[in-house]
């Protein structure tokens, strides 16, 4: 009884995680986030058929080279950053503890967005498998739930565990569209040869941009959440330092080489109508052409299991950022607890469960669409959030080295971090712009996505005031 009444009090006080992460570790882990095959298979085929076509390879290299920008000054704050808050902490070190509270709100309902419609694909995906191999055809959100069942028993346990089973599912999926890839490449392309999309103005300007930038965007999101797994690094600056850099390459020349491949397979002027027939069968139509029947069967439960992976992965990230903003009283200090023998963040854990369970039985009451509704929008807010957020990062770390250099280069913090800011905005630009395409010509989603992320960010100065204490760095 004594024992098991210590064990409960220390699961009730805020802790800081430990842990010892590798580069490899952290990047397999932030790669799998990325969801590469699932992101070829999603939000890739609805940038071709609602963006702009043959030329969505050029708004993944613009994305890459906007976000390197932004890795090179985000990592050279890392040093004088010393907390697991990520974006949040970066932004509190350089815009002052306002600004902080608001772009932590920020963070949380953009990640969660984006945690949700990974659920949609997830359970629309399993079903598709289900009924593929002969079984019943039952709706998303009971696969959605079982999936959900698993990540929540995943995410009680040390993060550890959840990188094996990320790094056996993404070595899987990545050969699959490596080979599938290759197999294009080597043959010329498809009836048309290889795509020259990514280089033709015509084509790279085509249709709606914004929106392509929003899907590319989308394929990005959490390559920054290295920082939030500091606490957990064997070398909190070097090891995440290194693994932001390899998360950001690796997935920005995957997705340009694979969305070339898939255009070349299909051919420039055809792959609109294809993938606008067809957007979840897309992936799995090209596979059949070039690697046969059993690369087109394995891509349905590689799709399932890259979705998984990617649920998993957020699964890790959303705690840790509730673990963050709990410990500092901007949410209920009750979430900040670590867990006394899985090292986890248990509360934060049990609470984003509990958010998903009341959206996904909200979404099913109100009877979205899953895919055209449910996911578009929730992806349409996460993306747009997520690029406000590298925003403020951005403009942090410009105005934390105005006020002191600590003898750091100014190409690290002042053009790299200034070229990458005016990227950024165009991005942001383009993909407001666009957002009522997204939204099907839904002037009212588009009101709503605007106002709830003006509202999160409103939530800095009404409780930086309100509670004068809150929000503190270490």
């Amino acid at each position: 009884m004594i024992t098991g009444t210590h064990e409960n009090a220390a699961s009730e006080r805020p802790g800081r995680l430990h842990g010892n992460l590798g580069v490899l570790s952290i990047s397999l882990i932030i790669i799998a986030g990325a969801a590469p095959l699932c992101v070829v298979g999603g939000p890739m085929a609805l940038g071709l058929s609602l963006g702009n076509g043959a030329g969505l390879p050029a708004a993944y290299l613009a994305t890459l080279a906007v976000l390197l920008l932004f890795v090179v000054g985000f990592t050279t704050m890392m040093p004088f950053v010393r907390s697991a808050g990520a974006f949040y902490s970066y932004v509190h070190a350089g815009l002052g503890r306002v600004a902080g509270i608001g772009t932590g709100y920020l963070a949380m309902l953009s990640y969660t967005c984006i945690y949700i419609g990974l659920y949609v694909l997830l359970g629309i995906g399993t079903d598709a498998m289900v009924r593929s191999y002969g079984g019943p055809s039952m709706p998303w959100w009971v696969w959605a739930a079982v999936g959900l069942g698993i990540i929540a028993f995943l995410g009680h346990r040390n993060v550890e565990v959840s990188g094996k089973v990320l790094g056996v599912l993404l070595v899987a999926e990545v050969s699959l569209v490596v080979v599938l890839n290759a197999s294009i490449i080597l043959r010329g392309g498809g009836p048309e040869g290889l795509s020259d999309g990514a280089v033709s103005l015509e084509d790279v300007f085509s249709g709606a941009p914004g929106v392509a930038l929003i899907f590319a965007v989308l394929s990005f999101i959490g390559i920054e959440a290295a920082a939030v797994f500091r606490d957990e690094a064997k070398d909190p600056v070097r090891t995440v330092r290194r693994a932001t850099v390899v998360s950001v390459t690796v997935v920005g020349l995957f997705y340009t080489i694979s969305s070339w491949s898939a255009i070349s397979g299909i051919g420039d002027s055809q792959v609109v109508a294809a993938a606008t027939a067809d957007p979840e069968g897309l992936l799995s139509s090209v596979a059949l052409q070039y690697l046969g029947r059993v690369g087109a069967d394995l891509i349905v439960p590689l799709f399932v299991t890259s979705t998984f992976a990617a649920a998993l992965t957020w699964h890790n990230i959303l705690p840790r950022y509730t673990l963050s903003l709990s410990s500092r009283d901007l949410l209920p200090r009750r979430l900040a607890a670590v867990h006394p023998r899985h090292d986890s963040p248990h509360r934060g854990s049990l609470a984003v469960t509990a958010t998903m369970v009341v959206v996904v039985v909200l979404a099913v009451a109100i009877g979205l669409d899953p895919m055209s509704q449910l996911y578009t929008w929730t992806s349409g807010l996460g993306s747009v959030g997520y690029v406000i957020l590298l925003v403020l990062t951005c403009s942090a770390v410009l105005a934390y080295f105005r006020r002191k250099s600590h003898g750091t280069s100014a190409l690290r913090t002042l053009v790299a971090p200034l070229l990458g800011l005016g990227g950024l905005l165009v991005i942001l630009a383009a993909m407001l712009l666009d957002l009522d395409l997204l939204a099907g010509a839904e002037q009212s989603v588009s009101v709503t996505i605007i106002v709830l992320l003006v509202g999160s960010l409103a939530l800095g100065p009404v409780v930086g005031r309100l509670r004068p204490t809150a929000g503190t760095l270490e």
